[in-house]
């Protein structure tokens, strides 16, 4: 009896046909190599759709199990493993965040959300945070809660949102975060100068005008304070190929161009999202074009190639680097790819035939591009070419009995295996690669207490679109003063200055617009930390006067700043506009005219003008 209670004990504790670690947070001995190893704070781990499956819930195999299985794409028979393989990666990256865009659960069942929970308590214990957001289906009723017990199944207890929330309190719903009220959406910064917005989109890919609103609230608010910001949730934002709710009704969220349009507007430039179980990126814009969006769906893990992503950010967050990784083969499994792939390939065929006529008659060609599809990068695949042929062939068969069927089906076949998003609209169709991309993060830039800063991007800037921002470049040196000249849209690599309200935050946006002609600039713009030469004089406010000072020579400039040489002089200069000083220009805002008394450099007047530089009539006048 002993020896059969000691081996149900080891039963019970082990994870069956798993590589997994289990920690135990008291245990000392546990991951002592791995304790010692600092956080990567640099490093995002993003996966989706993981469908995990208590091993509770699978009583007795039977029929019941079996039906089940038949025609999923989702390998829920695999779910276990390949979710404790997840974490055994995530173990050995060790990042500063884990993402989960929803479906965490076959379908809520509480005890497969507590099989999930307690992995994720693995990592938390070892320093790594994660971050979830609800899918479809991980709450509220649904038939396939169940246990299988045998040829019967009976009903397993469910998930609802106030049971999630408590249960996902140390990711994403608790300390640390700001909820909306009544909803499973809130923001939190996980990384220093990272803001995280985790969507809940529904079980139907609906987000409520409600909950938009707000996100855009903390989205601003979060750029306001200089922080970048990216989101997550569910549902795809952007359709990645023509058709695509012919596959999945609810494939995107509900009215997803006001929805891009909004998220787009409020700086949100990434947003990882899951659902459709392939791993693909689309960048789609606002809309006005002045602002991109990235959709970073990735696929499921229980469903071929079994996709994760690993983000990287750069030193000052101004790009997210991201590469993709696959999980091919298991401990009791080596050709666990091609299972997963045959599995993918029958589910496929299996969903299209069942539309009946005249989508049966490509429903084998179809599975093979989806599974193209599914591998990312289609283009590359040598495979893609042939098979969109055949599939525009067959619909071009059709096309006098079903003209407006077969042209869908081209569309999508075409959109699908070109990686074409937004396919046939001319200011949005693009190819974006699925696999491997870095996107840049937008622009921040904060202006000093006096309102004023110097600048220089990588990239050409539409200064125009930033509500409350004015840019100017130096277009003349004199005796006493630099020259100021608005401009709008900047080259890249050219240094300026802008002005606006003192130390605020602001967004600077990229643009393929044709650029102001900036050719009698006489600033020198620095991309790097850069060495002060001779005679450089840096924009600084000293006495409350803003002007360019002089910098001794091997100070060093900072990066994306700019400054001015200007030999043999060392006289302080004051900032013109167009050739009249600021603050004169402030001052006959305010006055309407000047009457012949002297106002300093400041716009001050002086009642007892003595040795200096004063403004008299808009002039300058020295005193000696």
């Amino acid at each position: 009896m002993k020896k059969l209670l000691l081996f149900t004990l080891l039963l019970c504790g082990m994870n069956l046909g798993s590589s997994a670690k289990t920690l135990n947070p008291d245990d000392a001995n546990s991951y002592p190599a791995i304790k010692s190893i600092p956080i990567d704070n640099s490093k995002i781990v993003v996966f989706a759709d993981p469908h995990v499956m208590a091993p509770e819930l699978l009583v007795k195999e039977g029929s019941a199990w079996t039906t089940y299985l038949d025609g999923q794409r989702k390998l829920v028979d695999y779910s276990q493993q390949l979710f404790d393989e997840m974490i055994n990666r995530i173990v050995d990256l060790h990042p500063g965040l884990v993402l989960i865009p929803g479906d965490l659960t076959k379908d809520g069942e509480k005890l497969s959300h507590q099989y999930v929970i307690s992995k994720l308590e693995d990592l938390r214990a070892l320093g790594i945070k994660t971050l979830v957001v609800p899918g479809n289906h991980d709450r509220g009723s649904n038939s396939d809660a169940v246990y299988y017990n045998g040829a019967s199944t009976t009903p397993a207890e469910v998930a609802d949102n106030d049971w999630f929330a408590t249960q996902y309190a140390n990711y994403g719903y608790g300390e640390g975060s700001e909820r909306l009220d009544g909803t499973l959406t809130y923001a939190c910064e996980p990384i220093p100068g990272l803001v995280v917005i985790g969507i809940d989109s529904g079980t139907d890919g609906v987000i409520t005008t409600t909950t938009l609103c707000w996100v855009v609230e903390k989205a601003i608010a979060a750029r306001t304070n200089g922080k970048k910001v990216i989101a997550m949730m569910h549902h795809p934002l952007i359709p990645h190929f023509t058709g695509v709710e012919n596959f999945v009704e609810t494939a995107v969220v509900a009215s997803y161009g006001p929805v891009r349009n909004r998220l787009a507007d409020a700086g949100i430039r990434v947003v990882f999202t899951g659902h459709f179980h392939t791993s693909d990126i689309a960048m789609d814009k606002n809309a006005d074009l002045s602002r991109e969006i990235y959709d970073v769906n990735t696929g499921s893990l229980v469903s071929y190639p079994c996709d994760y992503r690993v983000v990287t950010l750069n030193n000052d967050m101004s790009e997210l680097i991201i590469t993709t990784g696959h999980i091919s083969e298991l401990t009791n499994d080596k050709d666990f790819a091609e299972t997963a792939k045959e599995r993918l390939t029958t589910a496929v065929k299996k969903k299209i035939s069942a539309k009946g006529f005249p989508y049966s008659l490509i429903a084998e060609t179809a599975a093979k591009a989806f599974i193209i599809h599914a591998e990312g990068n289609e283009p590359d695949n040598p495979e893609a070419a042939s098979t969109l042929s055949s599939l525009v062939s067959t619909a071009n068969m059709g096309a006098a009995l079903y003209p407006e069927k077969a042209q869908a089906m081209i569309n999508m076949a075409t959109s699908m295996l070109q990686d074409i998003s937004q396919y046939g609209d001319s200011d949005r169709e693009n190819v974006t690669n699925d696999l491997t991309l870095n996107i840049e993060l937008p622009e921040m830039i904060k202006l000093a207490a006096d309102g004023y800063s110097t600048y220089c991007s990588e990239n050409r800037l539409d200064i125009s679109k930033t509500t409350g921002l004015t840019a100017y470049i130096v277009s003349d040196i004199t005796a006493s003063a630099v020259v100021l000249k608005t401009v709008s849209v900047i080259p890249a690599e050219t240094g300026f200055i802008v002005n606006g309200t003192g130390s605020a935050w602001y967004e600077l946006l990229k643009t393929e617009a044709v650029a102001d002609d900036v050719s009698e600039n006489q600033l020198h713009g620095t991309l790097t930390a850069t060495a002060a030469p001779a005679n450089t004089y840096a924009l600084s406010t000293k006495n409350n006067i803003t002007g360019f000072y002089p910098v001794r020579a091997g100070v060093t400039i900072p990066a994306h700043k700019a400054y001015l040489t200007i030999p043999g002089s060392s006289e302080v200069k004051a900032v013109l506009f167009d050739g009249i000083t600021t603050e004169i220009h402030h001052v006959e805002q305010q006055k309407g005219l000047l009457d012949g008394i002297f106002y300093n450099l400041a716009g001050q007047r002086v009642l007892a003008p003595t040795k200096g530089m004063y403004i008299v009539n808009g002039k300058k006048v020295l005193i000696k």
